[in-house]
């Protein structure tokens, strides 16, 4: 790399001679040293780009799918964070994969770790929407029956947003093959519950899914506002929530 001296200032390639200019000022250097489709491709000094490429589109399309798994449940919700801490999070997965050579690790080896699971378990997909502020009193899902009970609960507890008369509470259990992004959820019907709901203890379950792959169940809320009998979704960052109760083989 070269520093351009003369009083007139270029910018291109001259010659064999890249000019051009930086914060640091205007550059010149040989030609052909670059970052090319072709040497990515091809020159052996690129390996590890090839790599992380391969590795990045996998976890990318995992991703995609996954998403698209939980849709019913973030159909509405709008957050423009999301794909990128669901990515950092699927990247993350992906390197708990000590099995694979390095260029084929995948987030189906990695979520085979505990603490593949945990990491699913903890993401948080909804900030401004804590489901679990919503549950108050004692949760437990059974997984033998796909059942979420809450015992003790206090709706007094819930804070409605601005316009909503009801929050809608469903499970929802998805079988993800995260190998061939493959899936299967079943929902619970929703229980709706208002101001003025008087029971300490309500129970959802959903029917089991018949595909092979990880075991992930999630509960989802929506606020709603009663209009003439009808339920009308609110929209917003602090309507729609979802949280990860369980991740099993």
């Amino acid at each position: 790399m070269a520093r351009q001296t003369g009083i007139i200032k270029i910018s291109g390639t001259i010659d064999g001679v890249n000019f051009y200019k930086t914060k640091a000022g205007h550059l010149s250097r040989k030609a052909g040293g670059g970052f090319t489709s072709h040497a990515i491709k091809t020159k052996p000094n690129m390996r590890r780009v090839r790599e992380n490429g391969t590795e990045f589109g996998r976890c990318s399309k995992s991703k995609k799918h996954f998403n698209q798994a939980l849709r019913p449940f973030l159909c509405i919700h709008k957050d423009g964070t999301l794909h990128g801490r669901m990515m950092r999070r699927f990247t993350g997965l992906k390197k708990l994969d000590t099995v694979s050579a390095r260029g084929e690790r995948h987030v189906g080896q990695g979520i085979q770790t505990e603490e593949g699971k945990r990491l699913l378990r903890d993401f948080n997909f909804t900030p401004s929407c804590a489901v679990a502020s919503f549950l108050s009193g004692t949760t437990h899902y059974d997984a033998s029956n796909h059942t979420f009970t809450v015992t003790d609960f206090d709706v007094k507890q819930i804070s409605f947003p601005t316009g909503a008369t009801h929050i809608a509470v469903t499970l929802g259990v998805l079988h993800f093959d995260f190998d061939t992004n493959r899936y299967e959820l079943q929902q619970s019907p929703p229980t709706y519950i208002d101001a003025q709901f008087t029971a300490d203890t309500f129970s959802l379950q959903a029917p089991a899914p018949t595909l092979p792959g990880t075991a992930i169940a999630v509960i989802g809320v929506k606020f709603y506002q009663e209009v003439g009998g009808q339920f009308v979704v609110l929209r917003g960052k602090d309507t729609v929530g979802l949280l990860v109760v369980s991740v099993m083989d």
